[in-house]
Parts: C-alpha cells; sequence; structure tokens
C-alpha cells in the first residue's frame, strides 16, 4: 500500500461530510457578506447624489437601503450552522431601485444598468430550479424594457436632470458600479464551479474508497487488490523483475472467536493488519483478502528481502498481548511465500501462496513457508 494512500485513507475518514458541509457554508456566507456591504457602501454613496440633486425621496430610500443591508450582513454573520440567503430579498431591493432612480432622474443617468447586470444572479441562487432561475432573469429583462419604454415619455419623470454634465457624471459613477456587480459575480461564478468541482472528485474518490476499502480492517478488500496485483503482474513482465506473494493466516481463529466472542476476534483483526501495515514497505499492497486471511504483494522484491519482512511481521505478531475476562493470551500467524513466476497468470501465484500457507498449518503453524520449506515439508 503506498504511502499516499494511506494518507488519503486517514484523511477519508474523518467526517469528511461535515467538513465539506462547513466549507460551503463558509464560503456561502462570506459571498454574502462582502455582497451586502458592498450595496451598503454605494446606497451609502447614492443619499450624497440624491441630496446634491434635491431627490429626496430617492435620497431616503437610499439611506434606508444602507440600514436593510446592515441588518442582511448582521444576520448572515450571526448564523453559524448554516448559510442564510437573503440574496432574493437584495435582487428585489435592487430591481425598485434602478426602477425608482430611472423614473425619478431619468433614462440618461444610467440607474437601469443594475438591471442588466443582476439577469444573471438568480442562476446562482442555491437550491434553486432552473425553470424558477429562468422565470426570474425575464422578469429582470421585462422590467428593464419596460422601464425604457415608460420613461421615454419625459413627462413621467420626477426630478429629471436638465445639465448633460449631470446627467453623464451619474451615468459614469452607475458604469463603473455596473461594472464592479459583473466582476463580482463573475468571481462567484469560478469560485462556485471551483468549489462544486472540488467537492465531487471527494466524493467521486469516497466512492472509490468505499469500493476499495474492508470496513473493519482499513486495508484494501479483495476486489481492490485484485486490480492492484493486475496492475503489479503486467509491471513485472514489462520489467523481469518478479514480486513476492504473501498469504497469511491467523492460527486458530476459530477458537479465539469461539472462546473469547466475535468482538475480540475484531480487535485480534484489527491489530494484526495494524501490525503487517506497520512492516509491509510503502511501495507494497496489503489486503484482507477474506475472513482472517490477510494478502500482500511486494513488487521488484527478491525473495531474501521478503522473507526478512514476513518473519518480521510474524514475530511482532507473536508478541501482541490480548486479553478477556482477565485471562491474557497471544496468536500466530502461518504465511506463505512465493516469488511470482511471470510465465503464470498472476492466480496461480495466489493459489500457490495459498497452497505454502496451509502446509505451514498442517506442519506446525506460527511459520513462513518459502518454496526450500513448501519441497522440504511435503517430502517428508
Amino acid at each position: 500500500m503506498t504511502a499516499r494512500l494511506k494518507k488519503r485513507m486517514r484523511y477519508y475518514f474523518k467526517s469528511k461530510e461535515i467538513q465539506n458541509d462547513l466549507r460551503m457554508a463558509l464560503s456561502g456566507r462570506l459571498c454574502q457578506q462582502v455582497f451586502y456591504i458592498a450595496c451598503a457602501l454605494v446606497r451609502f454613496i447614492n443619499i450624497f447624489i440624491f441630496y446634491g440633486y434635491g431627490v429626496d425621496v430617492m435620497m431616503y430610500y437610499s439611506l434606508a437601503a444602507v440600514f436593510v443591508y446592515f441588518g442582511f450582513f448582521i444576520v448572515v454573520t450571526a448564523v453559524k450552522k448554516k448559510t442564510v440567503s437573503l440574496v432574493d430579498i437584495a435582487m428585489a431591493e435592487i430591481t425598485v431601485f434602478a426602477v425608482a432612480a430611472t423614473v425619478a432622474v431619468g433614462w440618461e443617468c444610467g440607474f437601469a444598468l443594475y438591471l442588466i447586470c443582476i439577469v444573471p444572479a438568480p442562476f446562482f441562487m442555491p437550491y434553486e430550479r432552473i425553470s424558477t432561475s429562468v422565470f426570474s432573469a425575464v422578469v429582470i429583462a421585462g422590467t428593464f424594457i419596460g422601464t425604457r419604454v415608460y420613461v421615454s415619455d419625459e413627462k413621467v419623470l420626477t426630478h429629471a436632470v436638465e445639465s448633460s454634465e449631470q446627467a453623464m457624471k451619474m451615468y459614469l459613477f452607475n458604469s463603473v458600479m455596473a461594472i464592479l456587480m459583473i466582476t463580482f459575480m463573475a468571481v462567484m461564478f469560478v469560485v462556485s464551479r471551483n468549489i462544486s468541482s472540488k467537492l465531487m472528485n471527494e466524493k467521486a474518490e469516497e466512492l472509490i474508497q468505499l469500493a476499495s476499502i474492508d470496513p473493519l480492517t482499513q486495508l484494501f478488500n479483495r476486489r481492490a487488490m485484485t486490480q492492484y496485483i493486475i496492475k503489479v503482474h503486467e509491471d513485472a513482465e514489462d520489467s523481469g523483475r518478479p514480486y513476492a506473494v504473501v498469504m497469511g493466516d491467523i492460527d486458530n481463529f476459530k477458537k479465539i472467536n469461539d472462546n473469547y466472542g466475535h468482538q475480540l476476534g475484531d480487535e485480534v483483526l484489527k491489530k494484526v493488519s495494524a501490525t503487517m501495515t506497520a512492516n509491509v514497505p510503502s511501495e507494497g499492497y496489503i489486503c484482507r483478502w477474506g475472513g482472517e486471511e490477510i494478502l500482500f504483494i511486494i513488487p521488484d522484491c527478491r525473495e531474501e528481502r521478503a522473507g526478512i519482512i514476513c518473519e518480521q511481521i510474524r514475530n511482532d505478531i507473536s508478541l501482541l498481548r490480548f486479553t478477556s475476562k482477565g485471562v491474557e493470551f497471544r496468536i500466530s500467524m502461518t504465511f506463505g511465500l512465493v516469488m511470482a513466476d511471470l510465465n503464470k497468470e498472476y492466480e496461480a501465484n495466489i493459489n500457490l501462496a495459498d497452497d505454502y500457507l496451509y502446509c505451514g498449518k498442517e506442519n506446525g503453524k506460527n511459520i513462513v513457508v518459502t518454496q526450500k520449506a513448501y519441497e522440504r515439508l511435503t517430502n517428508q
């Protein structure tokens, strides 16, 4: 098992779903906080603009909007566990403001530009159906067109700006604000896309882990190991360097379950798996093959090195202590070690390692059976 995969496995079993939900909530909260503060700042500037042009109604409207947006900011900040979205209300306020300001001072001042800016906004709303987003966008676009038709008759304007220079200053200011709004939404699109992509990748990795990991021992399961061993076998055929195949089995495991219970049997499996994981090199792969059988392979490994590793594992396992109802006991493990024959299919090498293992079981257990040992034991 590679060191990188081990690290990923440890990370996987640390409440990933909670971490993902928290990250999404924080991202949504931060975006809203920035948005509400920006809206409050724009409305604050609008107070002085409308005051200077003598548009008292829009001045008071802008003042009220400042308090509303600060209220939104406080509400979103105060909620810690999940993101409360008030963007729909903010979009409605921007729409009302754009129409009211345009009717007050005229089309040339550029307040209607805000309507163009928020047309794509409904598509960023969380948990909205696409049909609802399309409907909202159409309503906003329709409002823009309707406002333009309505104010084409200058008689409807309540505070028409007579100076073209004043109108140009307002238009430039509103153009800058509109560009900033579009830029903000573009940034939010990129952020949301990156977050979605990362969450999808993590979910895919989670599913792979669920399909690959034995939940009790946190080793590879048989299905995943089969895929790895095929890859190792193909690489060995290309390089001409064999790999070691080791099948291990806990001795008298059924008696452990019968005498001490399955819960302690599970504890034995966990400790044995941890011991083997600590000794198998990082380039190796280790899995729970079935029941109390554990299989591991070591690519590009000589028999002498593989034998040393097996003996170290066997010795470490024999030193483990277990206690049940005041009774202490030890366990042992038997191994069958085979150097893979690249002229055979990988299944044949696994079956041979299994034969070596059961030869060891029949000849005293707690040993590592290699080809030489197998020939010696079977010829007795």
